[in-house]
This record gives structure tokens, C-alpha cells and sequence, in this order.
């Protein structure tokens, strides 16, 4: 059996409530199984809630889109340094701000921590560059929802989750049928078009699950059980003959 090699990507969410205050405790929890986990490579976190604060102040101040992408690249960096100081030894002690460091970086064997890369790029895209230079065999994203809804189940009761996709069925999940393929600098989007185009040619697998249960957490990542029903899974979508 092959090894696992994971990259795990935290929306930047689970860190913060509603009014912007840190959830510490809630960091410590999830640290405590990340650092019981064996075979994760690399942790990816977003901006979360307050690279969007940032985001429409910057916007206020008649910032183009790119310096507002920026903003949010900050706040990321900022979490991952957060983060980076939960794990203590047991992650790399520099932020990884760009690929060129990863090949570098991963010789320490110690669990490389980023935040966004690039104005344009969402933290999905970058877990999954990561992923590639790594070749890392799963990537779990970890969010505050149960898994990939048909529409969003904050705003829709009857919103239905679903345990598997292949690619092709969350591009239309995600997009429809020429949806747009761009989001704004902030807009929460858990996969953008450049990540699903890594996806496609990836040979990674991807299971998006609640950042919230630490029951799903430490089935996945210190017991290994991967053929636990947590989530949704993105399977490859099956070769026509």
C-alpha cells in the first residue's frame, strides 16, 4: 500500500467567530490532532474573515482588485504564522510565501506552512501547486460546512450534500453551464477555475470535510481511515471508451 503524503488546505474561518474574535481554543484542538497525524506534508490557510474586513475597507479606498488580493494574502501569511506557532517543532518556521521555497523547505521534514502566493490565486490554487511539488498522494480541505451542497446550506434548508463528485459534476456544481469562472478579490469560493484545472491533471485525491468535527479529523488524519463516509470526495471523472 502506498504511503500517504497529505496536504491539508484550513479555510482561514475556522479561526475566527462571528465578531472577529480568535478561536484559540478551537486552534488548539485542531493542532492537537495535527500534530498526533503522521503524514502530512504541508497546511495551506486562507484570510478568512478578516482578509475580508481588510478587503472592503481597501475597497472603500478605491483599491483596484489586485491590491485588494494583496490584502488578503496578507491576513493568510499572518494566519499561517499563527499557525506555524501552534505546531511548534513540528512545522517549518518560515511562512512559504512562494514555490521556489517548497523543494527547500520540505528537506526539513517538518510540516510546511503557507498562506496565498499571488494576487488572482485563491488558497485552493495554491494548496494544489503545493500538492503537485510534493507529490502529495491527498489533499483534505477543511471548511465550516459538512461537505459540497447543491447550493449553499447557509442560506438553503434543503440544500443536499453530496458524499461523492467527480470533477466534471462540481465544475457544474460550482459554475453550471458558462458560470463564471472568476471571483473577486475576497469572495469565498472553496474551488476557483485555475484549482480545478490543477485537478484535473492532478493525481491526487481530494476530500473536503467540517474543520469543526474533531471527530473527522482525527479519523482521517491520525487513524487513517480514509474510507470513512466524512465529507464530500472528488473522484476522477471516468474514462470514456
Amino acid at each position: 500500500m502506498t504511503k500517504r503524503k497529505i496536504v491539508l488546505k484550513m479555510g482561514g474561518s475556522l479561526l475566527f467567530d462571528s465578531s472577529l474574535s480568535l478561536q484559540l481554543t478551537k486552534l488548539t484542538k485542531i493542532v492537537e490532532i495535527l500534530q498526533e497525524a503522521k503524514n502530512i506534508a504541508a497546511i495551506i490557510i486562507g484570510g478568512g474573515k478578516i482578509a475580508r474586513k481588510y478587503i472592503q475597507a481597501a475597497r472603500k479606498l478605491n483599491a483596484n482588485e489586485s491590491l485588494c488580493d494583496t490584502f488578503g494574502i496578507q491576513a493568510s501569511r499572518l494566519n499561517a504564522l499563527l499557525l506555524i506557532t501552534a505546531l511548534g517543532p513540528h512545522a517549518y518556521p518560515t511562512v512559504i510565501t512562494s514555490p521556489n521555497d517548497i523543494s527547500q523547505a520540505a528537506l526539513s521534514q517538518r510540516i510546511l506552512v503557507s498562506g496565498g502566493f499571488i494576487p488572482g490565486q485563491s488558497t485552493t490554487s495554491v494548496t494544489f501547486q503545493i500538492a503537485e511539488i510534493l507529490d502529495a498522494t491527498d489533499v483534505i480541505i477543511l471548511t465550516d460546512v459538512d461537505g459540497i451542497y447543491n447550493k449553499d446550506p447557509n442560506k438553503h434548508p434543503d440544500a443536499i450534500k453530496f458524499d461523492s463528485l467527480s470533477i466534471s459534476e462540481l465544475e457544474q456544481v460550482i459554475y453550471g453551464t458558462g458560470g463564471k469562472t472568476q471571483a473577486a478579490a475576497g469572495e469565498y469560493r472553496i474551488f476557483d477555475a485555475v484549482s480545478l484545472q490543477i485537478l484535473k491533471r492532478s493525481g491526487f485525491r481530494v476530500r473536503l470535510i467540517n474543520g469543526n468535527d474533531p471527530n473527522a479529523l482525527r479519523t482521517l488524519l491520525v487513524q487513517a481511515n480514509f474510507e470513512a463516509s466524512f465529507g464530500t470526495a472528488v473522484v476522477k471523472d471516468m474514462k470514456k471508451k
